[in-house]
Protein backbone atom coordinates (compact mmCIF):
# COMPACT_ATOMS: atom_id res chain seq x y z
CA UNK A 1 0.00 0.00 0.00
CA UNK A 2 2.72 2.45 1.00
CA UNK A 3 4.80 1.49 -2.00
CA UNK A 4 1.99 2.28 -4.45
CA UNK A 5 1.37 5.66 -2.79
CA UNK A 6 5.09 6.43 -2.82
CA UNK A 7 5.40 5.45 -6.51
CA UNK A 8 2.38 7.61 -7.38
CA UNK A 9 3.82 10.60 -5.54
CA UNK A 10 7.21 10.19 -7.21
CA UNK A 11 5.63 9.97 -10.65
CA UNK A 12 3.55 13.10 -10.03
CA UNK A 13 6.58 14.93 -8.64
CA UNK A 14 8.60 14.05 -11.72
CA UNK A 15 5.88 15.49 -13.98
CA UNK A 16 5.83 18.77 -12.06
CA UNK A 17 9.62 19.12 -11.95
CA UNK A 18 10.00 18.41 -15.67
CA UNK A 19 7.27 20.65 -17.03
CA UNK A 20 8.34 22.29 -20.25
CA UNK A 21 7.64 25.73 -21.57
CA UNK A 22 4.58 25.97 -23.80
CA UNK A 23 4.70 28.39 -26.72
CA UNK A 24 1.99 29.80 -28.94
CA UNK A 25 2.72 30.75 -32.54
CA UNK A 26 0.87 34.04 -32.59
CA UNK A 27 1.03 35.05 -36.24
CA UNK A 28 3.20 34.81 -39.34
CA UNK A 29 2.84 37.93 -41.49
CA UNK A 30 4.16 38.31 -45.01
CA UNK A 31 5.25 41.94 -45.32
CA UNK A 32 7.43 41.37 -48.39
CA UNK A 33 6.77 44.26 -50.77
CA UNK A 34 8.54 43.22 -53.99
CA UNK A 35 8.86 40.02 -55.98
CA UNK A 36 6.74 36.96 -56.65
CA UNK A 37 6.09 36.28 -52.96
CA UNK A 38 4.89 39.77 -52.02
CA UNK A 39 1.90 39.36 -49.67
CA UNK A 40 1.70 35.65 -50.56
CA UNK A 41 -0.44 33.91 -47.92
CA UNK A 42 0.81 30.45 -48.96
CA UNK A 43 4.37 31.41 -48.01
CA UNK A 44 3.20 32.68 -44.61
CA UNK A 45 1.22 29.47 -44.03
CA UNK A 46 4.25 27.35 -44.97
CA UNK A 47 6.51 29.30 -42.61
CA UNK A 48 3.88 28.92 -39.86
CA UNK A 49 3.98 25.12 -40.28
CA UNK A 50 7.78 25.00 -40.30
CA UNK A 51 7.88 27.28 -37.24
CA UNK A 52 5.62 24.94 -35.28
CA UNK A 53 7.76 21.96 -36.36
CA UNK A 54 11.02 23.65 -35.30
CA UNK A 55 9.56 24.74 -31.95
CA UNK A 56 8.62 21.13 -31.22
CA UNK A 57 12.02 19.89 -32.44
CA UNK A 58 13.68 22.26 -29.96
CA UNK A 59 11.77 20.56 -27.13
CA UNK A 60 8.96 23.05 -26.50
CA UNK A 61 5.25 22.32 -26.41
CA UNK A 62 2.68 24.14 -28.52
CA UNK A 63 -0.34 25.64 -26.81
CA UNK A 64 -3.02 28.04 -28.04
CA UNK A 65 -3.38 29.70 -24.64
CA UNK A 66 0.27 30.00 -23.62
CA UNK A 67 1.50 33.29 -22.13
CA UNK A 68 4.68 32.90 -24.23
CA UNK A 69 4.02 33.81 -27.86
CA UNK A 70 6.14 34.07 -30.99
CA UNK A 71 5.23 36.31 -33.92
CA UNK A 72 7.15 36.20 -37.23
CA UNK A 73 7.27 38.81 -40.01
CA UNK A 74 8.65 37.77 -43.39
CA UNK A 75 10.78 40.67 -44.63
CA UNK A 76 12.52 39.55 -47.82
CA UNK A 77 12.53 36.66 -50.27
CA UNK A 78 14.41 36.47 -53.53
CA UNK A 79 16.49 34.23 -55.75
CA UNK A 80 19.98 35.30 -56.78
CA UNK A 81 20.82 33.58 -60.06
CA UNK A 82 24.34 33.08 -61.37
CA UNK A 83 25.01 31.54 -64.78
CA UNK A 84 28.42 30.55 -66.14
CA UNK A 85 28.62 29.30 -69.69
CA UNK A 86 31.65 28.14 -71.64
CA UNK A 87 30.89 26.68 -75.07
CA UNK A 88 28.48 23.78 -74.38
CA UNK A 89 29.20 23.62 -70.64
CA UNK A 90 26.81 25.47 -68.38
CA UNK A 91 26.68 25.95 -64.61
CA UNK A 92 23.67 27.56 -63.00
CA UNK A 93 23.56 28.54 -59.35
CA UNK A 94 20.38 29.70 -57.66
CA UNK A 95 20.71 31.10 -54.14
CA UNK A 96 17.38 31.35 -52.33
CA UNK A 97 17.45 34.11 -49.71
CA UNK A 98 14.85 34.77 -47.04
CA UNK A 99 14.91 37.25 -44.16
CA UNK A 100 12.50 37.30 -41.25
CA UNK A 101 11.97 38.97 -37.90
CA UNK A 102 10.67 37.13 -34.85
CA UNK A 103 9.22 38.81 -31.77
CA UNK A 104 8.82 37.07 -28.43
CA UNK A 105 5.93 38.10 -26.19
CA UNK A 106 5.56 37.06 -22.55
CA UNK A 107 2.22 37.81 -20.85
CA UNK A 108 1.33 40.20 -23.68
CA UNK A 109 4.53 42.25 -23.32
CA UNK A 110 7.21 42.38 -25.99
CA UNK A 111 10.37 40.79 -24.58
CA UNK A 112 12.72 40.43 -27.54
CA UNK A 113 12.89 40.91 -31.29
CA UNK A 114 15.50 39.31 -33.58
CA UNK A 115 16.16 39.20 -37.32
CA UNK A 116 17.66 36.29 -39.26
CA UNK A 117 18.60 35.45 -42.82
CA UNK A 118 18.49 31.99 -44.36
CA UNK A 119 19.93 30.84 -47.66
CA UNK A 120 19.92 27.67 -49.70
CA UNK A 121 21.85 26.98 -52.89
CA UNK A 122 20.86 24.93 -55.89
CA UNK A 123 23.65 24.20 -58.34
CA UNK A 124 23.11 22.51 -61.67
CA UNK A 125 25.65 21.76 -64.37
CA UNK A 126 25.00 20.56 -67.87
CA UNK A 127 26.49 20.27 -71.29
CA UNK A 128 23.31 21.49 -72.98
CA UNK A 129 21.59 24.82 -72.88
CA UNK A 130 18.33 24.30 -71.02
CA UNK A 131 15.99 26.96 -69.72
CA UNK A 132 14.17 26.10 -66.50
CA UNK A 133 11.79 29.00 -67.03
CA UNK A 134 12.62 30.72 -63.74
CA UNK A 135 10.71 28.23 -61.59
CA UNK A 136 11.35 28.02 -57.87
CA UNK A 137 12.79 24.81 -56.49
CA UNK A 138 10.47 23.66 -53.70
CA UNK A 139 13.28 21.79 -51.93
CA UNK A 140 15.55 24.84 -51.88
CA UNK A 141 12.76 27.12 -50.69
CA UNK A 142 11.93 24.69 -47.88
CA UNK A 143 15.59 24.47 -46.87
CA UNK A 144 15.95 28.27 -46.75
CA UNK A 145 12.75 28.62 -44.70
CA UNK A 146 13.83 25.95 -42.21
CA UNK A 147 17.26 27.56 -41.80
CA UNK A 148 15.82 31.01 -41.09
CA UNK A 149 13.21 29.69 -38.65
CA UNK A 150 15.80 27.65 -36.71
CA UNK A 151 18.05 30.69 -36.48
CA UNK A 152 15.16 32.85 -35.25
CA UNK A 153 14.23 30.39 -32.48
CA UNK A 154 17.88 30.04 -31.44
CA UNK A 155 18.34 33.81 -31.33
CA UNK A 156 15.19 34.33 -29.24
CA UNK A 157 16.67 32.19 -26.43
CA UNK A 158 13.21 31.40 -25.07
CA UNK A 159 14.56 29.31 -22.20
CA UNK A 160 16.34 32.39 -20.75
CA UNK A 161 13.24 34.63 -20.94
CA UNK A 162 10.97 32.26 -19.02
Amino acid sequence: MYKSILVTLLVLLSFFSYSQEAIQVKEVSNIIELGPFANNRDLAFGVHSVLEEVIQDKGYNLSYNSPTQVQVDLLYFDVKKTNIQLAVYSKNTDEYQISARATLFKDGKKKKSVTAKGTADQVSTSTFLLDAGGKFSQASVSTAIKKVVEELIDKLKIWKIS
